[in-house]
């Protein structure tokens, strides 16, 4: 049973590293969750001082939906999240959550 967490850990990491090379620009983060993989969710986010440009939003989801599509072979959906941190240095925070079946990726990538 420990295996199959650490295999799932493994891929989990080499699918992030990935997105993170694919779609971390101009200040955007990723995280990868997979547990399990039939709902596996591809996280960016970005914190700013300035609310975050309708065109910068735009481009990051751009890179992250496209790379959901070209990762998993499958459609994505997307929720977006924009919240507002009062008392931070950048409180101004928004989050697009791509949710994705990778179940065969990971298959795949298990084999």
């Amino acid at each position: 049973m420990n295996e199959d967490f650490d295999n799932m850990a493994r891929i989990e990491r080499e699918i992030e590293k990935r997105m993170e090379t694919a779609c971390e620009k101009n200040g955007w983060y990723v995280a990868v969750a997979m547990m399990p993989p039939e709902r596996t969710t591809l996280h960016i986010e970005k914190f700013g001082e300035e609310p975050v440009a309708g065109e910068d939003a735009q481009a990051a989801l751009d890179s992250a939906v496209a790379f959901a599509k070209t990762e998993f072979g499958t459609s994505a959906s997307v929720e977006r999240f924009d919240e507002k941190i009062p008392n931070t240095r950048a409180p101004y925070h928004v989050t697009f959550l791509v949710k994705v079946d990778a179940s065969k990726r990971v298959a795949e990538l298990a084999a």
